[in-house]
C-alpha cells in the first residue's frame, strides 16, 4: 500500500462506503472498503479538496467487538398506522463470521468513533445497511491504521 494514516479516523468519512469484506483476524479488525472519502486535513492529503479512495484497508489494531446487532425496526402501514415492532437481535459470536459474509458487497450507513478520555479506549461504530434492516457493529480498539493505494477525485 502507498499511503498510511494511524489514528487519523475523524480525516475519512466512511458514509456509504461500499464493504468488500470484514474479518477477525490476530487480535484485529479488518475492514475492506470502498468508496471512502478522504478529508482535506488527512496528513496524506496533499491536495486541497477533500478525495476518494477504492480499496481501502481499515484496520483496528487489538481490536475487540463488544456488540453486534441487528437493529430492530417499527412497521407502519400505508396510513401511518402501526402494525408491529420487530426487536434488536443480538448476533452472538459464533455467528459473526456468517454475518459478515452476508455483509459483503453492501453499504456503510454511518461510522463514527468515541473516545473515553478516562481510559483513553477509542470505541468505533459501524451502522451497515442490509435490505429493510442495518447493522450495528461496535469495536474496541487501541488504534485505527488506514491504508490505501491511491487518491481519485470524488
Amino acid at each position: 500500500m502507498n499511503f498510511r494514516t494511524v489514528d487519523e479516523f475523524e480525516n475519512f468519512d466512511f458514509n456509504e462506503a461500499h464493504i468488500g469484506g470484514i474479518e477477525v483476524k490476530s487480535g484485529h479488525v479488518f475492514l475492506y472498503l470502498d468508496n471512502v472519502m478522504i478529508s482535506a486535513k488527512n496528513s496524506c492529503n496533499r491536495d486541497i479538496r477533500e478525495m476518494r479512495t477504492n480499496e481501502l484497508v481499515l484496520k483496528l489494531q487489538d481490536g475487540q467487538i463488544t456488540s453486534f446487532v441487528k437493529e430492530g425496526v417499527k412497521v407502519y402501514n400505508a396510513d401511518g398506522v402501526f402494525q408491529r415492532e420487530i426487536p434488536d437481535d443480538i448476533i452472538p459470536a459464533e455467528k459473526y463470521q456468517e454475518t459478515f459474509e452476508m455483509l459483503f458487497d453492501k453499504y456503510m450507513l454511518e461510522a463514527g468513533i468515541k473516545k473515553n478520555d478516562e481510559t483513553a479506549e477509542k470505541i468505533y461504530e459501524f451502522e451497515i445497511e442490509y435490505e429493510e434492516f442495518s447493522y450495528l457493529l461496535v469495536v474496541k480498539a487501541a488504534h485505527d491504521v488506514e491504508e490505501w493505494d491511491k487518491f481519485m477525485n470524488k
